[in-house]
């Protein structure tokens, strides 16, 4: 109903009929700018209203048969039809097509066996197996040789210690501790990057954490213990998680749960290193959307083996380095 008039009669002298506009109708001659299938959803009716809106275009919602039309003065029609266009192309740009889903490594669960050197380690170093063998040095010299010592570090150039130290335990409780939360990040990490490069990836990242421990502590601390790594993998998982996000609202999501998984397990006990679980975290974050960032490039990776190898060689130069220093 475009326009509705009716007639009203007045009986006083001279009386005459006159025509009157129904209230509520639509002003003479504005425009339908929504077309003849009017506006598609609310959605659309209340965008289109508020960009109206803020461009101060006098508009009238006006409903037919069931369906609603949006009308605006002559004068304006245009310049209320260029603005709506512009605001729905900038919309359709925005909304880019969801990336597709991430490629799903199969054996996630075999990063479990990387873990088996942390426990025979231990083992030896405990008297748990026979005796160590001959090319090795006496196993009670082992925690001196292997420490995180920030001040060895710096001052010495002892940097092997940033690896040795991820291989050493203060107790069976810390070992296992360890063992169980490793087993579950690294095998979820699994199924992101593949085995080889999940413990790659987490062991670079324990590495680094120490290293930037090292470099920001004030005053002599020693530290010891494979958690900065394994906070290393849950930053990896954050950070390629975040990376594959188009919204910065979403990408805060997984960076958020992997704080959180810090403060829920990474602040417990009293000779807990704080510290380097944020520094491993840290590091791992950047290394995950560093790789979430290779992977949109689409440039290639570590392969599996050689990668799953060169964790295990260097904390094993690493040891050998620190056996020959002392």
């Amino acid at each position: 109903m475009s326009h509705a008039f009716f007639p009203t009669f007045h009986p006083h002298a001279g009386s005459r009929w006159t025509v009157r506009r129904r209230p509520g109708s639509l002003p003479p001659f504005w425009r339908n700018i929504t077309g003849p299938t009017g506006l598609a959803d609310y959605m659309q009716r209340r965008d289109w209203r508020l960009v109206l809106s803020a461009c101060r275009i006098p508009h009238i919602l006006n409903t037919f048969r069931g369906r609603e039309y949006i009308y605006v003065p002559p004068l304006l029609e245009q310049v209320a039809l260029s603005e709506l266009t512009d605001f729905d192309g900038e919309r359709r740009r925005a909304a880019s097509p969801p990336s597709p889903p991430p490629p799903v490594y199969p054996y996630g669960g075999l990063t479990a066996f990387f873990l088996l050197p942390l426990i025979i380690w231990h083992g030896l170093r405990m008297g748990w197996w026979p005796p160590v063998p001959d090319f090795l040095p006496p196993p009670q010299t082992w925690f001196n040789a292997g420490v995180l010592d920030n001040v060895l570090v710096r001052v010495y150039g002892q940097f092997y210690r940033l690896a040795t130290a991820l291989t050493l335990h203060a107790d069976l409780r810390h070992l296992w501790g360890n063992i169980a939360f490793g087993a579950l990040f690294l095998t979820l990490l699994a199924r992101l990057t593949g085995v080889g490069r999940a413990v790659w990836l987490t062991l670079i990242g324990g590495i680094l954490g120490n290293g930037l421990t090292v470099l920001f502590r004030p005053r002599a601390v020693t530290s010891l213990g494979f958690s900065t790594a394994l906070f290393a993998a849950v930053g990896v998982l954050a950070g390629m998680m975040a990376g594959r996000q188009t919204q910065r609202r979403k990408a805060i999501l997984p960076i958020a749960a992997g704080a959180a998984l810090l403060a829920m397990l990474g602040t417990e006990g009293e000779n807990t290193d704080y510290a380097a679980h944020v520094a491993g975290l840290l590091c791992g974050l950047a290394l995950g959307l560093g790789e979430s960032w290779r992977m949109r490039r689409g440039w290639p990776a570590l392969p599996q083996i050689p990668a799953g190898m060169l964790a295990l060689a260097v904390p094993t130069l690493a040891w050998w380095w620190a056996f020959n220093a002392q």
